[in-house]
């Protein structure tokens, strides 16, 4: 999607790129509706063909209508993405025994950025043939996903209220986790779960909710928000807002980008960022066992400081123009580089920040991420549609600015003292 919806909505003018990509990112906010109706109905298998299905009918539609319709569909395309992914981390922890969950998790997040850099290898091709004839393909693939989905997802019949209150009462006095697949269904329709972390796909997608936290008592999602904000993590949400939005410019318009301002079609660019996904998967390892040893704050100063270099760069070679395309490509691999580091960090600052809510703190970043990726996505396409795209890489640069001068002076002092 970062590759073929601009090339396909570029005629429209470089502004309704960056409408047609916020509206993709706005369609995470169907993920908490997933989640809430995969609890309510127990309907894992029934939501993830109705999600696939979306995707598909969204992207073969997408081409053939006006400019307000297509918002629309991106809009559906990305509520598609974004349930599909909540679906999918539920069936991970509802259906596995506690001490799995990590590694299952982690298997699931890698094998959602191998299948990012798939889909740029096959953009990469698809991007060569005609608008209709690509997103036609294209819509194959998450439809692909509804017999698998069908077949594969067994369904897990609804619990009475009196049983589901039973099994809460007996797992809370037990403090265990079921041991067995037989034990584990007996228990898991009584858990209550909210979104707990952002998934690592990428910047350029609606945030993926892959973290999923079970609670054994109703609870109401960011009911305390206002408490949360108090101290320094209201700073860090502001700051982590600044920078994300910042960075939401380069993702958003990238193939347009790379092709308008550095000759670089989009089938090569689209083949360069499925290397780039490649690469940076080992990375998270890195950032990983970084934070262990150095902490959060280290790792997000050095992103955003990185990252502020990187869109400061790029836009100085926009400008230039007629550059050798590895520079420019180089400048963008940096910064999805600093992504490694940056989503391992900010979930481990958030927890050290907001210890014993860190559910409800780190929904109130997945919602910031969902924000600043809209902002930055619709303010990157009209900047550069009024004043070219140096300006608009020029405004995310000073974005990340701003949100690094937050960190450092309102959250690094307060988590060093």
């Amino acid at each position: 999607m970062p590759i073929l919806l601009p090339v396909v909505s570029i005629k429209y003018g470089v502004g309704h790129v960056g409408l047609v990509m916020g509206a993709f990112n706005l369609g995470a906010v169907g993920a908490p509706l997933t989640g809430a109706l995969a609890d309510r109905f127990r309907a894992h298998r029934a939501l993830a063909v109705i999600c696939a299905a979306v995707s598909a009918v969204s992207l073969w539609l997408f081409p053939l209508v006006g400019t307000t319709v297509q918002l629309l569909l991106a809009l559906a395309n990305g509520a598609g993405f974004a349930g599909a992914v909540t679906i999918a981390s539920l069936l991970v922890v509802e259906r596995n025994p506690k001490p799995q969950w990590n590694e299952r998790l982690g298997w699931l997040e890698t094998t959602m950025s191998v299948g990012q850099g798939g889909a740029l290898l096959l953009a990469s091709w698809l991007s060569t043939l005609s608008a209709g004839n690509a997103l036609l393909i294209g819509g194959i693939v998450p439809a692909a996903a509804i017999p698998f989905a069908a077949l594969l997802i067994r369904r897990v019949p609804a619990a009475s209220p009196r049983t589901a209150a039973q099994a809460t009462q007996a797992a809370s006095a037990a403090q265990v986790t079921p041991a067995g697949p037989e034990d584990l269904e007996n228990h898991i329709d009584h858990a209550i779960h909210h979104l707990a972390q952002i998934g690592r796909v990428g910047e350029w997608g609606p945030a993926s909710p892959s973290r999923v936290v079970h609670l054994h008592e109703h609870h109401r999602p960011f009911a305390g928000a206002r408490s949360l904000l108090h101290g320094g993590f209201g700073w860090m949400l502001a700051a982590w807002t600044a920078t994300y939005a910042g960075t939401a410019i380069v993702f958003s318009l990238y193939a347009v980008l790379f092709s308008h301002s550095f000759g670089v079609p989009p089938q090569t660019s689209a083949l360069a960022f499925a290397v780039i996904v490649f690469v940076s998967l080992p990375l998270f390892v890195l950032a990983g066992r970084a934070g262990q040893r150095y902490g959060p704050v280290p790792a997000m100063v050095g992103g955003m400081a990185a990252r502020i270099v990187l869109l400061a760069l790029l836009a100085a070679l926009a400008a230039i123009g007629h550059v050798p395309a590895f520079l420019p490509l180089a400048a963008f691999a940096g910064i999805m580089f600093a992504w490694s580091f940056l989503s391992v960090a900010s979930p481990a600052l958030t927890a050290q920040l907001i210890p014993g809510e860190e559910g409800d703190a780190q929904g109130l970043l997945n919602a910031s991420s969902g924000l600043a990726g809209l902002v930055g996505s619709v303010a990157g396409g009209e900047v550069a549609a009024a004043w070219g795209y140096p300006a608009a890489l020029a405004l995310g640069a000073a974005s990340v600015a701003v949100g690094l001068a937050i960190f450092v002076t309102r959250v690094a002092r307060r988590v060093a003292r």
